[in-house]
This record gives C-alpha cells, structure tokens and sequence, in this order.
C-alpha cells in the first residue's frame, strides 16, 4: 500500500503540531547532554513537509549552538520517496539560511531502514508517524479501522505486526544512535481509558463515521465489496505498555541492542478545529477545517482502495466521500472533533 501525505499537510495539521510541541520538555532534556562537540548530527523521521515542526527543530539548533561553540550540525530529514520533497525542501532551505555550520539532507527512505550510518546519531526525533505498519496484516470486512473494533482474533493480529514493527524500528535507531544519544517519539497512542485519535469517548467517533460513510457508498452501489474491503488503514495505535515492554525487558532484542527507556506519558491534546468553533460558532469554517485536517492523512487509504479505476472516478468518488463527511460535521458541530491521543517517549542508548 502506497503511503503518502496530502499536499499543504501541515496546513491542514493544526492539532499535529501541538502534539509535537507538547514533547517539547522531553526534547531539552535530550538534548542537554550534548556538550562541548564539534560536530552533531540529528535526525526526524517521518517528517512530511517538515512545516510542523519547523519551530522545533529551529529551537534545536539553537540550543545545540549554544552548548557547543562553533559546532557543524547535520540533520537529516527522512521520508517516503512518496513525500512531498518540493515542500521539504523549501523547509530545510529556510532552516539552513546560509548558516554554513548547518547541511540539512533529505533521506527519501522509510523509517523501518537505516538512515544515518552506524553510531553517529546524537538525537533523533519522530512525530505523529509510527503508527503506521510495515505492511497491512489483513483486510478487514467489517470496518476500516482495526482500533475502532471490538478486541479479537483480528485485534491480535494488528497488535502482533505492531509489535513487530515497533521492534524493528527501535532496533534500526540502536545501530544509528551513539552511546549516550537519544531519540524522542510523539506517538498517535490508545490511553487507558480507551481513548484514540477522533475517540474522546464523548463525541462521535471519528473512526466510525468514516466507516458508516464509506459502506453507505457500497450499500448505493457506488463502490464495489472489494472496495469497501481494500479501505483499511494501515495503521495501529498502541498503548503505553505495548511501547515500554521490549525497552524493560532484558530479554528483548531491542533491549539487548542497549536502549533504554528513559520517560514515557500519555495525554489528551484537544481538536483545535473544535476548539475554534467553541469560541466562534462558525459551523461551516469547522466542518471544513475538520475535513481538511482528517483528509491529509486519511485519503490515500480511499484511493488505495479504488486502484482499478479511472483517475476520474477516483477523484469523484473520494470527493464524495469527504463532502459526505463534511455535511455530517455541518449538520451535528457539537459531535464532531479529533482529539489527539499521544504517548511521549525518550529513549536512551547505553
């Protein structure tokens, strides 16, 4: 399945950005001990069109410059090659601004592979992006979300490919990481009390509608079963325990390649589109925003799904869709919002 994310995608990511802002206590202590180098290379992985987190990797260079006099810093952003590279590279131009103690590198390979060499990594960072999977476990039938199922066979499945590749990530930051380095991750996540991306428990559920909206098209005849089948997300939000277990097990690879986990914590960032209509009661700028930021990331699991047909009927049917959805946030704005669930990671190499 092709990944990729919408063009203006941080634009369109309002509630993305705060999540990662979030961590930003987590970063400093990260990267605090870097002292007295003269050379440090940083890493993001999962950037998109890095415009969300410009102002943090800014802050990141400024500390580091501040902690070590005359230091060179390399960072590299990394990507699918499905990525926007035009944006990033405006992003990355505007990070450097003729510092020539700064190179920026765009890396268009997945965060499952290296992406810097063997021990030279001081900090990594990742946000809003390890959720999701190496490949699709299976096709459900039922819905297009694994999270928003009820727990069973197929719940295990996703979980067990999840921790697969939640293993193979980490083991891919151990070779990269120096002694001493750490990474910092942003993660969509599921709380202890049930809670997932666009499941507040309050509200609708943001899953859900997706879903009602996507079968009603089937129902109508509009899409295909096969099609119907094919639009399931490639993603799975894990729990707290499900990050933390092979960095507290010593008998896990992931352990044995010498991480450690150094601080973990999981909380609610409110939808800022919803917070916004709180205050301004402009239903249709919600039900517009809210479709907008939903469609940057959802979108190519619809179009995945439609690969046999023309490029016309792709676009037409996608648009409908989200207009469907748009219309139900017009119609209900007091049920409607995506409520960020994120577990913050810093992890360390001994």
């Amino acid at each position: 399945m092709a990944i990729y994310m919408a063009s203006d995608y941080s634009l369109n990511t309002l509630g993305a950005k705060l999540c990662l802002e979030a961590a930003g206590d987590l970063v400093t202590t990260a990267i605090q001990p870097i002292q007295n180098s003269s050379q440090v290379k940083l890493a993001d992985y999962g950037i998109a069109d890095g415009g969300t987190t410009q102002g943090l990797w800014q802050q990141i260079f400024d500390t580091i410059k501040k902690q070590n006099s005359g230091v060179f810093i390399e960072a590299v952003f990394s990507d699918l090659p499905s990525n926007d590279f035009n944006a990033l590279g405006k992003t990355s131009s505007f990070l450097m601004q003729g510092d020539k103690n700064l190179v920026v590198s765009m890396v268009p390979r997945s965060f499952y592979e290296p992406v810097c060499p063997p021990n030279s990594l001081d900090f990594g960072f990742s946000s809003t992006a390890m959720h999701w999977l190496s490949k699709l476990p299976k096709h459900l039938n039922y819905h297009t979300h694994i999270n928003a199922c009820d727990q069973g066979e197929d719940k295990a499945i996703f979980q067990a490919q999840s921790q697969l590749d939640w293993t193979t990530i980490l083991l891919a930051r151990a070779k990269e990481l120096k002694s001493g380095g750490q990474i910092v991750t942003a993660n969509l996540s599921t709380d202890e009390q049930g809670r997932y991306l666009g499941n507040n428990q309050v509200d609708f559920n943001m899953h859900d509608i997706l879903h009602e909206i996507w079968k009603q098209m089937q129902i109508e005849g509009l899409i295909q079963p096969e099609e119907y089948v094919g639009a399931t997300f490639q993603n799975y939000y894990r729990t707290e325990a499900e990050f933390a277990a092979c960095l507290e097990d010593p008998q896990s690879e992931v352990y044995q390649a010498g991480l450690r986990l150094g601080e973990i914590r999981t909380m609610q960032i409110p939808c800022p589109y919803r917070s916004q209509y709180e205050d301004d009661r402009d239903t249709e700028k919600f039900a517009q925003g809210l479709t907008q930021t939903i469609r940057s990331w959802s979108e190519h699991t619809f179009r995945n799904a439609l690969t046999n047909r023309s490029h016309q009927d792709i676009s037409d049917i996608v648009n409908q869709f989200y207009q469907r959805f748009t219309a139900k946030v017009r119609e209900n704005p007091g049920q409607f919002s995506m409520d960020y669930t994120h577990t913050h990671i810093r992890i360390y190499k001994e």
